[in-house]
């Protein structure tokens, strides 16, 4: 079917001197059938892509089609991924500006990392890979320091009972369904770790549902609502819930196998000529159960774990320990915590 007297050339991407146009389905409300072609350049697009590379060179790619003098090619895509390709291929930014930290950012760059993939431009791909790196930390301290920018960021919820941290911070559901579906496993340890601190009932849509009115379904949520991290639980499948009870019970496991390291027999009960002589053991030993406890009862264990909060414990029980068997504590500690970090991927993902 001819649908010629739909076409549209694009505003920006319609070059006069290219010697390709690629027509796409763009429909909208005016006119359904609407067609928008791009006349471009093939060595612009070759140059990034080997399947528009191949595409223009095999005997039978070019196109028995002409339109402006040219050929036309009519492509499957979305009007909108094309589109976003095509600007990155002629421009080479970042397609759209993606913010730091945005929770949109998984559902944005979902069909542009598609196309990327389809036509492999490796290039894109790779920048939106960083982008996603950079929100999921890939380090223990890059972990920390996004947290303590996370627990500093103030909403003015008082004046605005719309805002949600959640809009300020990286949602986990929908970025392990990005890194699955595109395979980016570097992302899914710390996005299963961060969806494992979240409760089933704190669920995305429902915290931002709204009334008839427009207005946001407050009187059924609790009321710190608007303080409440949330994730997109309808958007995991079958595979995420399982890799998350997994996770959630290997890192329990791993806080009980750190516990058990410090209860192994050391200075404080059979070398006493290391220590001071007011180490006590049996107190120690208490003190340990009741950090134990504390640990196993927390969903966020690496915050837990930091070594503020074990110095904090352990200056409660300073005069059962000697010097020198807190600084030992401390350090066992901090190496726990960070094979905590080091096993996030195993923990979540690895069968």
């Amino acid at each position: 079917m001819d649908h010629s007297e739909n076409y549209r050339h694009h505003e920006d991407l319609y070059y006069t001197d290219g010697n390709v146009a690629l027509v796409v389905h763009w429909p909208d409300e005016d006119v359904p059938d609407r067609h928008v072609v791009f006349r471009v350049h093939k060595s612009i697009l070759s140059r990034s892509s080997p399947v528009f590379q191949d595409m223009f060179s095999l005997p039978g790619g070019e196109a028995s089609e002409l339109y402006d003098n040219v050929p036309l090619i009519h492509m499957p895509d979305s009007g909108a991924a094309l589109e976003s390709l095509l600007c990155y291929l002629y421009s080479n930014p970042i397609p759209f500006f993606l913010k730091p930290f945005d929770p949109e950012t998984p559902l944005q760059v979902r069909p542009l990392l598609a196309i990327a993939d389809k036509y492999q431009v490796e290039t894109l791909r790779n920048l939106i890979v960083e982008r996603l790196e950079a929100d999921w930390p890939q380090t223990l301290g890059k972990w920390d320091h996004a947290e303590e920018a996370a627990r500093q960021a103030v909403l003015p919820v008082d004046l605005d009972k719309d805002a949600y941290p959640d809009d300020l911070h990286p949602e986990p559901a929908s970025a392990i369904r990005l890194a699955r579906d595109f395979d980016i496993p570097t992302i899914l340890g710390p996005a299963f770790y961060h969806l494992s601190r979240i409760d089933i009932s704190q669920d995305w849509d429902k915290y931002r549902a709204l009334d008839v009115n427009g207005r946001q379904k407050r009187a059924c949520l609790p009321r710190d609502a608007h303080r409440v991290r949330t994730t997109r639980w309808n958007l995991l499948e079958k595979e995420d819930y399982i890799s998350l009870l997994r996770g959630r019970y290997l890192l329990r496991e791993a806080v009980e196998n750190a516990i058990d390291m410090l209860r192994v027999p050391s200075a404080i009960q059979d070398e006493p000529h290391l220590c001071s002589a007011d180490c006590n053991a049996r107190m120690y030993s208490k003190a340990l159960t009741i950090r134990r406890l504390e640990l196993l009862a927390s969903n966020d264990i690496l915050r837990e774990h930091r070594q503020d909060d074990n110095e904090e414990w352990l200056n409660k029980c300073w005069n059962t320990l000697c010097p020198r068997c807190r600084s030992s504590i401390v350090m066992i500690l901090d190496r726990c915590r960070q094979n905590v970090w080091d096993e996030l991927f195993s923990f979540f993902v690895s069968s």
